[in-house]
């Protein structure tokens, strides 16, 4: 099978659209002779941080020496940028084997889209005789596919409200939902700060006969220089100091939680030495988080795509850019609470584009436009991401920062968009790889 008739067959499956439980991909898996068994894993689930924790944690036991890999969902341009060892991203010959050798089983059995990546991750894992694989949860955590396994770690990071339609409309049954990937005898480590769901996780440990860490959240206190941002992890933030590329306020307690990963993992036979450590951090790469692609003009890429992410982002952005205000770039997928992301972005941006990303769950462009009259925002309005990132470069102001953010399919598009006026030669500083997809075998 060629590698892009694989790609098409794999976006087809977005037809049986989500199926939540473990039947489908327990006979997926056992059809393939059960790859997650090859390797050890660490679990992480959570609303916001889960993915840059398992970009800091791939990084730190690269660093340490060991044969990883790591799974995360969604992607931003190319659908391989999902899977990824130490040796790189999945290849596209791999790829199309897998679709190859077993389309005729994922037919009959309507295995679904996000099914058929955790298999196809998991195959992959063996095939490169990965050691230990880092994988992120896909939505919610009990009931998705990814739960299948038996990991050393579970990790849940901070949990807010987000997919309420699936995960229910409290905190609460959020919660619950995540801790669903809370196994007897498996340590959890956790980041999250609202008290009373602490205490509901540490039941749930409890009666599953499991410990539970909470990550100790560091003060705020960090330096940007030269694309890097210094932070300390101490209680009072005065060293020893950690640089990474990964940047963000938001970042020091995922950092945090990564931190206590490591500790635990140390614990049960892991070694991970202090410069492992270090460099794991200094090298983790984790596209379009508070990520500046740009420097004349100044551009800058956060997936935030809910409200607590909107809040993160603003108060990163004030601390990276004061006195600066941003022309934003913003498409939504439909969600009841863009008008809330909004009114938080008002505080740091001067004008918007609004736009809807291709996808058939993007919010309406009426609702946005309305939000936006809301929230005070003066605006334009652009159907397409690429027409609107042409009209921001057209309207940025010398110290204006250009922000695009809403959803990984806006940001997305606007990647491809800004690859396009680069080799146009109309934006000559842009980063050549912003996805460091061309890292692969």
């Amino acid at each position: 099978m060629r590698y892009d008739d694989a790609i098409d067959f794999i976006y087809n499956l977005e037809l049986f659209g989500i199926k939540m439980g473990l039947g489908n991909i327990t006979r997926m898996l056992q059809h393939l002779d059960n790859p997650q068994e090859a390797f050890k894993s660490i679990h992480i689930a959570g609303t916001n941080g889960k993915g840059s924790v398992a970009a800091m944690l791939f990084s730190i036991l690269k660093a340490a020496g060991y044969r990883v890999g790591v799974f995360t969902s969604p992607h931003l341009v190319d659908f391989r940028e999902r899977f990824r060892t130490d040796r790189g991203h999945i290849d596209k010959r791999s790829l199309a084997r897998f679709i190859g050798d077993n389309q005729q089983f994922i037919r009959d059995a309507r295995i679904t889209f996000f099914e058929i990546s955790t298999a196809l991750a998991f195959w992959y894992f063996r095939k490169m005789a990965v050691e230990v694989a880092v994988v992120e949860v896909g939505l919610g955590g009990r009931l998705d596919a990814t739960n299948i396994l038996r990991p050393q770690l579970s990790v849940i990071t901070d949990v807010d409200y987000d997919h309420t339609k699936i995960l229910g409309n409290s905190l609460e049954k959020i919660a619950i939902e995540k801790a669903g990937i809370i196994k007897a005898a498996v340590p959890v480590v956790t980041g999250v700060r609202n008290r009373r769901i602490y205490a509901l996780l540490r039941r749930i440990c409890k009666e599953r006969q499991t410990t539970i860490t909470r990550a100790v959240s560091p003060p705020k206190k960090l330096t940007y220089d030269n694309g890097m941002m210094r932070f300390s992890l101490s209680r009072n933030g005065d060293g020893p100091f950690l640089l990474t590329p990964l940047a963000g306020v938001h970042q020091i307690q995922n950092a945090a939680v990564a931190a206590c990963c490591v500790d635990l993992l140390n614990g049960n036979g892991f070694r991970i030495g202090k410069r492992a450590f270090q460099r794991g951090f200094k090298q983790t790469r984790w596209p379009a988080r508070f990520q500046v692609i740009c420097r004349q003009p100044t551009i800058l890429l956060d997936v935030a795509h809910n409200p607590s992410g909107a809040r993160c982002l603003v108060e990163s952005f004030r601390l990276a850019f004061p006195a600066r205000r941003a022309v934003l770039v913003c498409g939504f997928l439909e969600r009841p609470d863009y008008d809330v992301m909004l009114e938080s972005l008002q505080q740091i941006t001067r004008r918007a584009v609004i736009s809807r990303p291709d996808y058939r769950r993007s919010a309406e462009i009426e609702g946005v436009i309305w939000a936006a009259v809301n929230a005070g925002i003066d605006f334009d309005v652009r159907l397409k991401v690429a027409d609107a990132v042409d009209r921001a470069l057209q309207i940025i102001g010398e110290k204006d920062i250009l922000l695009i953010c809403g959803s990984h399919f806006t940001i997305g598009e606007a990647i491809t968009r800004l690859g396009q006026l680069r080799r146009q030669r109309q934006l000559t500083t842009l980063s050549a790889d912003i996805t460091y997809i061309n890292d692969r075998l």
